[in-house]
This record gives C-alpha cells, structure tokens and sequence, in this order.
C-alpha cells in the first residue's frame, strides 16, 4: 500500500482506492472506492490501466481508467478516475464511467466506509437534497435499518474531537450499518435502496459521481484517541463442521482434531434429504472416531413436527447424546416463531440438549427479522468477511466485527450467543434476485486463502476478538478438504496451528 499526505491527512493507496484515511494518527474513514454490483449484489471485477500517481510531500494527483469484468472476461463498464488531495487536506475523488455492453446493476458509483472505533455514538449531522439538516449519532449496536437517509453532506465529530465533512455529488447517498454483514465499518453508498433495483444499463448510459472529504475543525486542546484497555481472555467452547467434501476421515486427520481439544462436531442435516439418516450415522461415526459432542444443524420444513419426531426417534434408538440442537428453517431465513414455540415439547423429549435458535446467515437476519426467543438456550448466526470485500486488508480489518455481533445480539435477545459458523467464505446468498441463485455451488465457498498463513493470521485476529467478547460456542471451517483445517490426507494448512494454539 502507498502511502499519500494531503495537508494534515495521512492516506493509503492501493488497487485505485483510498484506504486508512489518518488524521494525527486516528482514522478517520477506512476507505474511499466505488463499484459496479450485479443484479445479486455480487461485485464485477475491475482492471486498472493508464495508471498515474503523482505524489509530492503534502498533496498529490491520481488518474487511471478502470474497466469492470464480466465472469466471460468481457469489458462491460469504464470508468474515467482523478484523485487529488491538495495541501491544505480537501481530498476530491472523481467518477466518470460509461455502460459499454448491457448489464443489470443493483448499484453504480461510491461507497464510503467510516471506521467503528472512534466513531461509534459520536455526534453527526446530516445535510440533505431538500437543504434540512438532521442532528443525529452513529450507532453503539448495529443498526437493523440504515441509520441515515437522504445525504447530501455529512458532517461528524470523532473520537478525538476534530470534525470532518463529506459532501456527495451526482447521485443521492444513504447510510447503513455494514456490521450487518460482517464488514466492521459503517457504510455510506448510492443509490437509495427506495429505488428500485436492478436497473438494466444499456451502451453509452453514464454516470458522474463526486466526493471531497475535508477538516473542519480542530479542538483547542487535541487529545488523541485512549487505547481500549483489554478485558482479560474470556474462554469458550470451540468446534469443528464435518466436511462437505468427504465423508472419510483418515486415522492422521482424526489424531490432529483430537489434538484441538474440540467442544463439538456440527452437522448439517436437511431432514427433507431422504437419504439423511445415512448421512447422520456416517457423520456421527466420524463424531465417535474424535470423542467429541454432536451439534446438529437441523433445517425444517414448515410442517416439522412429523420430521422432529423421526429425528428425536433416532437419537433414542441409536443413544446419541446431542449436546447442540441449532433449529433452523428451509424456507425462512431465521427460525420460525412456530418452532420456537414447540421447543418446551422438543426439550422434553431431549432434556440434555441445549437447543438453539436465529439464523444459519449473517447477523443482519437476526437483526432484521426478530422473535421472541422463548424457551431457547441461546442465539446463533454465522459470520464471513467477505460479503462487499475480497482483498486481504479488508479481510483482517473485518475481524473485529465478532465482537460488535456478539454483543448486539446478546443486548437484542438476552440470551448466550452461539458463532456457527465462521468461515472465509460465505455458503449461501439469502440476498440473491433470483432463488435458484441463493444456494452457492461449492467452487464459490472456496478461497484459496484457506491453505495459506493469510488463513492462519486472519483465524487468529478472529478468535482474540472474540475472546474479548461473552460469546459461549464457536464453530468454525470444517474438518478435511478445500474448505477445511486439513486436507483430505490429513496434511494440515496454516490454519490448524492457530486453532491449536488458541
């Protein structure tokens, strides 16, 4: 990353965006970028050509062209990019991009991210296109709808006391709440999501888009952001998934899992899967093989009581001993109200089971679509890094979002919270306009991160973060195979040595 001074602003620069923007060493917005996104909100590829970075000691002047990639490698979009940062630190990031081949777009132009530190419950005031202006503050817990409409301009204290202000051009901005999806930032981006989307773009349709970023104020007395003092550790129960891949596990494989001292083993089961009890005894074989407590993933269909029953029917007839029962729908994106309220009978019938309830997506679902928890355990949502991010940086920079998840659920619930599960990549797209779109092929849940030591630092960021929080179990990658801690041989990647050493 190259590092970039305007005036009293200390940037980073890679990949054609402005990254860790820095006053007086406290940041002050995370990034500066824009992006084409497709009619399922997955994001097109971008190739950056005539590249000029003109960087002198406090100002500098950035211009290239970036051209947008279809998955056939086919140019579908340009863009016209100038940055400029001048000496006394007004930073203005300009857009100018062009439809070349037909495309539908849920959105086209800027998102701008505002770190969680430093921000959180600080003053902001927001200008809108009508000229009124509302006094308001980013929010402590995430945010279930986007805090902020409307923007013209935006103007915010952070944590130090300085106050800065954005003003938006060409289109009108909103903000949401980006810890919804995993991303430990806020977000304020165009176009309204009141509009409707996805829009079809045709060849020669433009867009313009302006930002500038500049200090207003300084305090008379400057004082630098305090260190957070860290609460000692906190410990909690960690697991494994059973491999998607495979359904062997080799006697190494099994040697090296029972060296991570596992909490439970999860499995998934769709009991509308008609071979699912032969897939339940394999995997509870597996189970057996590392002497590790089951969690069950049971997803239901609206009339559950009859699968329920079979199931229950077969943890007694074989005595399995369930220690996790995470209830979740096939339809529903979180557990149905229904549901919920049968699980007094379900504990009856499995009175040493803790039995679970939420969500198997992002945390945004347990926000957005609430209940009332009842007669359940404990609260449970998954967490990936990558549902707007794909590079490294972003990826570390979003490990810190457990904790703000885990503390938001438990304020909304009031229950323990359970991670299951946490992986790279996420597994399904709830998000996608087309259903047949939702569940992802398994070559989509991979990254090839998985078997490296970026793999290893970002699971070791994850678990100190989250030892700071009150989270009760975590489950997270599976056993063997591309998206596991080993390979199918039972080799071990990076990553299994910080699971070890947590």
């Amino acid at each position: 990353m190259q590092s970039l001074k305007s005036g009293p602003f200390e940037i980073g620069y890679q990949n054609g965006f402005l990254r860790q923007i820095k006053h007086q060493g406290v940041e002050v917005l995370r990034m500066m970028y824009f992006a084409l996104r497709d009619h399922n909100w997955g994001t097109f590829a971008q190739l950056i050509t005539d590249e000029v970075v003109d960087s002198q000691k406090d100002n500098f002047l950035i211009s290239y062209t970036s051209s947008n990639i279809n998955e056939a490698h086919v140019v579908i979009f340009e863009w016209i990019v100038r940055i400029h940062g001048d000496s006394n630190g007004t930073i203005t990031f300009e857009i100018q991009g062009e439809t070349l081949q037909p495309v539908r777009r849920n959105r086209a132009g800027f998102c701008i991210l505002h770190p969680i530190q430093g921000t959180a419950e600080q003053p902001v005031t927001i200008f809108q296109e009508d000229n009124a202006k509302t006094e308001t503050h980013f929010p402590r817990y995430i945010a279930a709808q986007d805090p902020f409409l409307d923007i013209r301009a935006m103007q915010w204290q952070a944590g130090n006391g300085c106050v800065y202000r954005i003003d938006f051009e060409g289109d009108v901005f909103q903000a949401e709440d980006q810890r919804n999806w995993g991303d430990a930032s806020y977000k304020t981006f165009c176009t309204p999501l009141s509009r409707p989307f996805p829009v079809q773009l045709q060849p020669g349709d433009k867009v313009w888009q302006r930002v500038t970023l500049r200090l207003v104020s300084i305090p008379e007395v400057f004082s630098l952001l305090r260190s957070e003092v860290k609460s000692p550790r906190k410990q909690f129960q960690l697991g494994v998934a059973a491999s998607v891949e495979t359904e062997y596990l080799p006697e190494k494989a099994v040697q090296l899992l029972k060296s991570l001292k596992l909490g439970h083993y999860r499995i998934d089961l769709a009991l509308s899967d008609s071979n699912w009890i032969t897939k339940f005894s394999n995997h509870c074989e597996n189970a057996a093989l590392l002497n590790v407590p089951l969690e069950i993933a049971l997803f239901l269909a609206e009339a559950f009581e009859n699968q329920l029953a079979d199931f229950v029917g077969v943890c007694g007839q074989n005595n399995l001993k369930v220690k996790h029962l995470l209830l979740f729908s096939t339809q529903q994106v979180v557990t149905p109200q229904s549901l919920i309220d049968y699980i007094p009978t379900l504990k009856r019938q499995l009175p040493n089971t803790k039995i679970g309830v939420g969500t198997d997506h992002n945390f945004t679902e347990l926000n957005r679509n609430r209940f009332e928890v009842g007669a359940a355990d404990f609260v449970s949502f998954s967490f990936d890094p990558q549902e707007h991010a794909f590079d490294d940086l972003s990826l570390l920079e979003n490990t810190e979002t457990v904790q703000y998840s885990v503390a938001s659920a438990e304020n909304l619930y009031g229950k323990p919270v359970h991670l299951s599960f946490i992986a790279l990549r996420k597994r399904s797209n709830p998000y996608a306009t087309n259903p047949v779109d939702f569940v992802l092929p398994l070559e989509k849940q991979i990254d090839s991160r998985q078997k490296t030591n970026f793999a290893k630092e970002w699971t070791a960021k994850v678990l100190a973060h989250l030892s700071q929080t009150n989270v009760v179990s975590v489950t997270m990658f599976r056993t063997v195979g591309e998206l596991g801690i080993m390979n199918e041989e039972g080799e071990e990647y990076p990553v299994f040595e910080a699971l070890l050493q947590r």
